[in-house]
C-alpha cells in the first residue's frame, strides 16, 4: 500500500512532514506527490516520488476554466487514475497528520475496491456551522482521505469521477457542484463495494472534531489552519475541543519551524484562475443578514394610521 497527495509549492513543508510520518508508520511505502505548481529546487524525503503538472496533461486543458483551489482538488482524482496500476493507494491531503499505522483502512481495502470516510458519524442540531445543509452542498463524505485498490470497479469509478470533473468540477452550489468531494455522495450507490468505513479515528478535522473523542486517532487534517494554529471564523463556529486545538498548535509549530517553510510558504500557485476573495467571518455574515432583514422591514413598513386597510389582519 502506497500513499499519494496533490499539492502546491507552498505545501512542501507539509509534504515533508507527511512523508516522515508515512515512513514511520508504513515503512517501505512511497508518498506520491502531484506537484500542481511550478517546481523549485528542493530536496524532499527519500520516500517521496514526484508527479509533475506536465505529466498530468489533462490539467493543462482545465486550468483556464477552474480556480487554483478547484484545479488542485480535482487533480487528486486524475492523479489517482494516473497512478493506479498494481498497488493499493491511499489519498491524504497535504495538511494531514497520521499517528499510527492505518490498519483498519488497509484491511478494508483487501476486501473493498474503494473506502470512504464520512464527515459526520451522527446527526447534530443545525444551530451552528458547519451544519447539515453545508455538507449536503459540499459532500457528506470527506475527500481529505480515501483509499482505492486496482480492479475493474475501481477503474470504472475513477473513469466516471474524472469524466464528471472535466465539466463539473468547480464549486458552484446553485448548480450542484462541490468540486471533487460532492461526487463521492453517489459512489456507494453506483459502484458495488465502494465502502464507507465508519471509524471515528479517521478524517478528524475542524468541522467534526467536536463529535470525536480524539482517543487513539489515525488521522488529523489541518486544512484551513492559519500559521498560528487557529482557524478562520468562517470555517466553523462550533466549539473546537482542546485535543484538536493542542494538536493544531503543535502541528503549526513544527510546520513553521521546518527548513522548507521560509523557502516555499509564500509562493502563490502558478496554475488555474485566481481564487475568489476569502469569505467574511460568520459573525459578519450574521449581522449582514440581520441588517438585510431590518432594511427590508423598514422599506415595506406601512403605518396603520396611513394605510389601515392595507395591513394584514
Amino acid at each position: 500500500m502506497h500513499f499519494f497527495t496533490a499539492c502546491w509549492t507552498k505545501h512542501l513543508p507539509n509534504i515533508a512532514i507527511l512523508a516522515d510520518q508515512v515512513a514511520q508508520h508504513h515503512p517501505g511505502s512511497f508518498l506520491y506527490v502531484g506537484w500542481i505548481d511550478q517546481p523549485i529546487d528542493v530536496t524532499l524525503p527519500e520516500n517521496v516520488s514526484v508527479v509533475s503538472y506536465d505529466q498530468l496533461s489533462i490539467l493543462k486543458n482545465l486550468a483556464h476554466k477552474y480556480t487554483q483551489t478547484e484545479l488542485l482538488h480535482i487533480a487528486r482524482v486524475f492523479l489517482a487514475k494516473w497512478l493506479l496500476k498494481e498497488d493499493t493507494l491511499v489519498f491524504l491531503e497535504p495538511e494531514t497528520q497520521i499517528f499510527r499505522p492505518l490498519t483498519e483502512l488497509s484491511t478494508a481495502l483487501t476486501k473493498q475496491p474503494a473506502v470512504l470516510f464520512s464527515q459526520w458519524l451522527r446527526p447534530h442540531p443545525d444551530r451552528q456551522f458547519p451544519d447539515s445543509k453545508h455538507y449536503l452542498n459540499y459532500g457528506t463524505y470527506f475527500s481529505g482521505i480515501w483509499g482505492i485498490r486496482p480492479g475493474t470497479i475501481s477503474n470504472q469509478f475513477l473513469e466516471w469521477w474524472c469524466h464528471n470533473l472535466e465539466t463539473r468540477g468547480g464549486y458552484n452550489l446553485c448548480e450542484g457542484q462541490g468540486s471533487d468531494q460532492l461526487w463521492l455522495d453517489m459512489a456507494p450507490a453506483l459502484f458495488e463495494g465502494v465502502f464507507p468505513l465508519r471509524n471515528s479515528a479517521y478524517g478528524i478535522h475542524v468541522g467534526n472534531a467536536f463529535e470525536r473523542s480524539g482517543e487513539n486517532p489515525a488521522s488529523f487534517h489541518f486544512h484551513s489552519m492559519k500559521a498560528d494554529g487557529s482557524y478562520p471564523s468562517y470555517v466553523s463556529n462550533r466549539s473546537i475541543p482542546s485535543y484538536f486545538q493542542q494538536a493544531s498548535r503543535k502541528y503549526s509549530t513544527n510546520l513553521t519551524a521546518h527548513r522548507l517553510y521560509s523557502q516555499a510558504s509564500q509562493i502563490k500557485p502558478a496554475y488555474g484562475l485566481a481564487d475568489p476573495a476569502e469569505p467574511v467571518s460568520l459573525i459578519r455574515q450574521h449581522w449582514a443578514e440581520s441588517f438585510r432583514k431590518l432594511i427590508k422591514k423598514i422599506n415595506t413598513y406601512q403605518p396603520d394610521f396611513l394605510f389601515k386597510d392595507s395591513q394584514p389582519k
